[in-house]
């Protein structure tokens, strides 16, 4: 039930150009109904410049907080506000921190012990989508919360290992929780597991904002905010993600990264901030030893070779634990064409290779 001086609290949210730190420094003089109701004259008192002030008292003309409410009821959105107990203790940290949260499912994930930021392309490539199982499966068991954004790519893989291995999963959005304006509306069945599994979707827009460019950078400081570190698992030079590792390092987290093949594009970003200080992430090892969890490996499986044939070993030698495209391999390789295909088929069933899909493989 959303109260009085919440109801408040939320009209002033719905603003345009009233960010967190002016919202903050109106709130240090003015509790919310007074805030909503404060003359112009009053406004200028506690400092607020006259075209700030000006531009609430002719907003506030237009907008009825009990409308407001009954709208946010109505879509079945949950408020958290600054002055609340569940709001998250690492969030409220941080510089700027959202005076209102707007969210769907359990407001618990959002104070779990650890939480991890997992974040990168849209445009994620065969190499991402390999090595995400193997670097967030044994996290996600440790009961370590994944964060990311919902975006295509490297974000919604992050959500769903989380949904595949029972963890908690945290999104944060750049647009408004109303169903007709949940970006991107292709991950609304994404959003819904997330919320049917314990999770949390969350955004600082009122529910009824689109997603406009301007709105991300905003987002994304919440998701390293929520976080205890955030892991760039493949970004360009020009990503959102390397906005979330900036915010991260203002505010005291852990920067991890994946290093990439150096001769593309989407691993540009993640090699750079490697070059900057990021820690380097080659395995869950290195993740746990970041968030400062214990964590007792187990030895990974060798694999027997011994048995392959001539044509078998040729092959070994040659994929790598990088992507190679069948031409590549074709073209490194003595052999016939039909005997590599039959020969790959064979290793891929032994599980000595992987299928990355768009004939690419790699070594187990």
């Amino acid at each position: 039930m959303i109260n009085y001086m919440d109801k408040h609290l939320i009209a002033l949210s719905y603003l345009d150009n009233l960010g967190p730190i002016t919202l903050q420094k109106i709130l240090e003089k003015l509790e919310p109904p007074k805030a909503w109701s404060a003359s112009f004259i009053d406004l200028q008192k506690i400092g607020l410049p006259e075209k700030i002030a000006l531009s609430i008292i002719s907003q506030r003309k237009n907008i009825n907080p009990d409308k407001i409410v009954e709208q946010i009821n109505k879509e079945g959105i949950n408020v958290l506000t600054i002055f609340d107990d569940a709001y998250p203790k690492l969030l409220e940290e941080i510089y700027a921190p959202p005076i209102v949260l707007y969210y769907r499912g359990k407001v618990k994930a959002l104070s779990d012990q650890t939480s991890l930021a997992v974040v990168g392309s849209r445009k994620i490539s065969n190499y991402a989508q390999n090595i995400m199982p193997d670097l967030l499966e044994p996290v996600i068991k440790h009961q370590v919360t994944i964060t990311s954004g919902l975006a295509h790519g490297v974000d919604s893989l992050a959500h769903q290992l989380a949904l595949k291995n029972n963890g908690k999963t945290i999104a944060v959005l750049g647009s408004g929780l109303a169903y007709d304006y949940l970006y991107p509306k292709s991950n609304r069945y994404l959003a819904d597991k997330i919320i049917e599994s314990g999770g949390i979707i969350v955004s600082e827009f009122p529910p009824f904002i689109p997603a406009q460019p301007f709105n991300f950078p905003r987002r994304n400081r919440i998701i390293s905010g929520l976080s205890q570190g955030v892991l760039i698992i493949e970004a360009s030079q020009k990503s959102g993600a390397l906005i979330t590792a900036a915010y991260a390092l203002e505010q005291n987290r852990e920067v991890m990264a994946v290093p990439g093949n150096i001769n593309q594009q989407n691993s540009a970003g993640a090699n750079s901030l490697i070059k900057k200080g990021a820690k380097v992430i080659t395995g869950p090892a290195d993740i746990f030893e970041s968030l400062n969890i214990f964590y007792n490996q187990e030895p990974k499986k060798q694999i027997d070779y011994q048995s392959a044939s001539e044509e078998e070993q040729i092959i070994l030698k040659i994929i790598s634990g990088s992507p190679m495209h069948i031409d590549k391999i074709i073209e490194h390789c003595t052999l016939e064409t039909s005997v590599i295909n039959s020969a790959l088929l064979q290793m891929e069933l032994r599980g000595w290779i992987k299928n990355l899909g768009g004939q690419s493989y790699i070594k187990s």
